[in-house]
């Protein structure tokens, strides 16, 4: 009799399985591009030189001689870019254990990393732009060990085989978990792409009916698009030369949803990093211009006047090209859920899929930036344990994923709770915005001294440069200092005295700003729990919001400063694995009573 618990494998077990071949020609190429780019942006003065040299004579090469050698210069490097990745082709494989997953690399220093499928959190892929032209992605194996334990990434796998990687890993995970067999698929291609679990009879279906009582599938709830995905849909579905079919895993989808058209523009305006490049490009421009300008030199102002233009126009296409590249990161963006499991895949050119059991989620965070609190939108994302790979070890923050994972990028307040009842069911019962206490009265005093004295560094910069001021000043009226006139002096004066009014108009706007900010923080903040989770909003000019689940916190904590002990306040600390090391999550000034009721939530509970 057939064993009611057994699971199907389309990996033989104890087989070596080798990278695409693309790997011994692609990655030379791309290396070498790379290369190719590096030496000619930091050398470009040098290219202009020699061509200019050439041009008038001065150096007397026959030119067909130096293409030749270039070519030839080329070729012997791309020959020796490929003979060593061939050697590391032959040296790259991996195999599916009985109990893990092993991956083998390395042509002088050997390396073998095991993963135990117990362990195995989330399995990703990502391909960049050349790497989809030829159909194979880079799949990455988090292990749910944070820094400690480095992702495991395979290079160069066609995009069939990640998807059947992604699904055997997860179905190799359940075996383990529920004790039970492997049985090896003979056909382990397409056929497995349209296998689901019949949600009424539990029965296993296929095409769009269950053939044991008739059922249809699943249907997938609020599934978005735009006109992006639309008129370039199938840029985006794109599989490349090697890609092969399309395989989806083994449960269905239960929810799924994209972006409309209203939200992927907003999302790209909207976007934190064009908008904050543009601003520093900007204001360190107009800083410039206006102290070249107070310099009351003709030349000096000339060279305002002509840069002016230049500058302007740099800022707005660094803007534009800032937005572009957002565009096409969200473009075709899909988020679902399938099974126990939460993915999203997004990117239009370079193509990224990433997803996290839901056991395995941290927190759920909702920000909001200042512009996206103005027009009422913000963004969701879920905290999970993020693992470094091997060749950025050396730093964390490079691929560190601050964010977690991303489930909206920009979604309309009243719309959070139907996607995170969609996508995590689980958070169903959190605590709401509604249901949280506020923050006494003396937070607003402590906020505005924090905000717009303590900690903010543009009152210090005023300070600092009025104390500069103050002392040049006083050398020159005690003689230190001499000018060779009068009008030479009066044109010091006129710039100190015009540069520190326009440092001090820029510091004395950021400090109103800070300071409306910490009177909406006073005032809005909030905190709670209940059974399951806790609750922490931090407002202001923008605001977040933290879910965290009771037994996800590692660590709670409470602390006091001298001047919070006076006023009976304390600052609240929840501390999660979410990230490459941790992350915590605060409130300040709550009342020191509500810190003893967090900490008396916290300890351990007997039933």
């Amino acid at each position: 009799m057939e064993q009611p618990n057994a699971f199907v494998a389309t990996f033989e077990t104890g087989r070596r399985y080798q990278v695409h071949k693309s790997y011994i020609w692609v990655g030379p190429i791309v290396a070498v591009g790379a290369m190719l780019f590096v030496m000619l942006t930091s050398g470009a003065q040098g290219v202009i030189d020699l061509i200019i040299a050439f041009q008038k004579g001065d150096i007397n090469v026959n030119p067909l001689l130096v293409v030749g050698l270039v070519v030839l210069g080329l070729a012997a490097l791309v020959g020796l870019f490929t003979g060593v990745y061939a050697l590391a082709w032959r040296n790259m494989w991996y195999v599916f254990d009985e109990r893990e997953f092993s991956f083998y690399s390395g042509i002088i220093t050997k390396k073998r990393v095991h993963v135990p499928y117990a362990r195995v959190q989330s399995v990703n892929h990502r391909a960049s732009i050349v790497q989809r032209l030829f159909g194979v992605c880079t799949v990455t194996i988090d292990s749910a060990g944070g820094s400690a334990n480095k992702g495991v990434m395979v290079p160069y796998l066609q995009l069939e085989v990640a998807e059947r990687m992604r699904a055997e890993l997860f179905v190799r995970k359940a075996a383990v978990a529920a004790g039970a067999t492997l049985t090896l698929q003979a056909d382990a291609g397409a056929g497995a792409a349209s296998r689901w679990v019949c949600p009424q009879c539990g029965k296993e279906g296929s095409g769009s009916f269950c053939g044991e009582c008739g059922a249809p599938m699943p249907l997938v709830a609020h599934r978005s698009s735009n006109v992006l995905d639309q008129a370039i849909g199938d840029v985006g579905d794109w599989r490349g030369i090697y890609g092969g079919s399309a395989v989806f895993g083994e449960e269905p989808v239960s929810y799924e949803y994209g972006l409309t058209n209203h939200e992927l523009l907003l999302t790209t305006v909207s976007h934190d990093t064009p908008i904050a490049i543009a601003l520093v490009i900007g204001l360190t421009f107009v800083v410039s211009c206006a102290i070249l300008i107070l310099i009351q030199d003709e030349i000096a102002r000339t060279i305002a006047m002509f840069a002016f233009p230049i500058i302007a126009i740099g800022t707005v296409a660094t803007w534009v090209f800032g937005l572009l590249g957002v565009l096409f990161s969200y473009g075709n963006f899909r988020a679902r859920r399938r099974g126990t499991r939460i993915e999203v895949e997004r990117g239009l050119l370079a193509r990224e899929s990433s997803g996290i059991d839901i056991q395995r989620v941290q927190s759920v965070e909702i920000r909001q930036s200042f512009i996206r609190r103005l027009i009422g939108y913000c963004e969701i994302s879920l905290g999970r344990i993020d693992s470094v790979s091997e060749q950025n070890s050396g730093n964390n923050n490079s691929k560190a994923n601050t964010k977690g994972l991303v489930i909206h990028p920009f979604v309309k307040l009243d719309r959070v709770d139907e996607i995170l009842d969609g996508l995590a069911p689980e958070f169903a019962d959190r605590p709401r915005r509604a249901d949280g206490a506020p923050l006494p009265k003396q937070a607003t005093r402590r906020a505005l001294l924090r905000r717009c004295l303590w900690f903010n560094g543009a009152f210090w910069v005023l300070v600092c440069l009025a104390a500069f001021w103050g002392i040049l000043a006083a050398c020159v009226n005690a003689g230190v200092f001499h000018f060779s006139s009068a009008a030479g002096r009066a044109q010091y004066e006129t710039f100190m005295a015009g540069s520190l009014a326009l440092v001090a108009v820029i510091c004395v706007a950021v400090t109103v700003a800070r300071g409306f900010g910490a009177v909406l923080w006073a005032r809005h903040s909030c905190y709670g729990w209940n059974d399951r989770y806790l609750y922490l909003h931090n407002d202001g000019l923008s605001t977040g919001d933290s879910v965290i689940p009771r037994q996800k916190i590692q660590a709670g904590a409470t602390r006091s400063n001298p001047f919070q002990r006076r006023l009976s306040l304390a600052t609240l600390q929840a501390v999660t694995a979410a990230g490459t090391h941790s992350t915590t999550a605060k409130l300040v000034d709550v009342p020191a009573s509500a810190g003893e009721a967090f900490l008396d939530w916290m300890k351990p509970r007997t039933s």
